[in-house]
């Protein structure tokens, strides 16, 4: 049986990954940490399960095996850089986490011996599009770089972690430094740059499209989330692959995938 501990677990992804957890017989919920300043603190939000902050984070922690954060960036600083030393794997969606934490967890992985997966997006066509974003990119070398990336009204932080994602492995693919987020004014002429529009709206789960634009023509490449449950799903394989496994390693969705 795999014991799951969750950050998060009242806000919209945390409930959906909470939900579809309970079908399966093999994986259950044992924790749960959200903000003490939301109305379920304290309570139990699933069978058994009382909602408690990061002050309690080794009860949470108490009989896990896989702690999963989808909190917001400061709430999982806080808190990924200690869970190694406490023996347990890590699944972390949030995104926006400051830099300096993030290599702090890595190091503590490494050296506690614990297995982590950390990614922008779980969801298992996301990693696909991003790695459809890397070839094309490199065979459309020259090409202008537009992503526009579309969320709900609700997502605090702006460029998204996934639109982020396939910015940087394209930066890798080819020569382009500069990389700028929307614009305004007289901008002049387009310059040797990767360009990132970020739109908050309604109730969109994600949206992500590519523009790979030469003088003559236009490739669009991109991605539509439908439902939370896509996300969920890659929440799931993440879970399953990390559980047991303890080779101080940080690894990403590509190698869950064996993309």
């Amino acid at each position: 049986m795999m014991n799951i501990a969750l950050g998060g677990a009242t806000g919209k992804m945390g409930r959906t990954v909470c939900d579809m957890m309970r079908n399966y017989k093999d994986m259950r919920l044992v924790g749960a940490m959200i903000d003490p300043r939301e109305e379920a603190f304290g309570k139990e939000i699933y069978p058994g399960v009382i909602a408690k902050g990061p002050d309690s984070l080794k009860e949470v922690l108490e009989n896990a095996d896989v702690y999963v954060d989808i909190t917001a960036p400061q709430a999982a600083a806080n808190v990924i850089t200690k869970i190694p030393a406490m023996g347990v794997n890590m699944v972390i969606g949030t995104t926006a986490i400051p830099e300096d934490a993030v290599r702090k967890m890595w190091d503590e992985v490494k050296k506690n011996g614990t297995s982590a997966v950390h990614s922008a997006n779980f969801a298992v066509g996301v990693n696909v599009f991003w790695k459809i974003c890397e070839e094309l990119a490199s065979m459309l070398k020259g090409y202008d770089i537009e992503v526009v990336e579309v969320h709900h009204k609700h997502k605090i932080d702006a460029p998204s972690g996934t639109a982020m994602e396939a910015v940087k492995r394209m930066r890798k693919a080819v020569d382009v430094d500069n990389v700028i987020f929307g614009r305004e004014g007289l901008t002049g002429a387009r310059k040797n740059e990767i360009c990132v529009h970020s739109v908050r709206c309604g109730d969109v789960v994600g949206d992500h499209t590519v523009m790979f634009a030469g003088n003559t023509e236009v490739m669009e490449l991109k991605h539509k989330a439908g439902s939370r449950e896509a996300l969920a799903k890659g929440f799931i394989e993440a879970i399953r692959w990390v559980y047991g496994r303890k080779d101080g390693k940080v690894h990403d969705m590509s190698e869950v995938l064996g993309l």
